[in-house]
């Protein structure tokens, strides 16, 4: 069995992380499911990968960036 997913960023072992849930609008998720679908990942793997742009789009905006592209490197 591969567990790489294609290349994908594997899970960690189980209770490693801790789980967060939320209920999304029923469009929204049924299209956000339908999308990570269509590109053969879960839904898991593209709200983490969701979750690390927004979080990088809030350090540009706060000045927090640690990219060279902020001066800082």
């Amino acid at each position: 069995m591969n567990r790489n997913r294609g290349g994908l960023m594997g899970r960690p072992a189980t209770g490693q992380t801790r789980i967060m849930g939320f209920r999304p609008p029923k469009p929204l998720r049924d299209e956000f499911e339908a999308l990570a679908k269509a590109e053969g990942r879960t839904p898991s793997d593209a709200l983490i990968e969701a979750m690390h742009c927004w979080v990088d789009k809030k350090r540009r905006q706060h000045g927090t960036d640690s990219t060279p592209e902020a001066g800082t490197g």
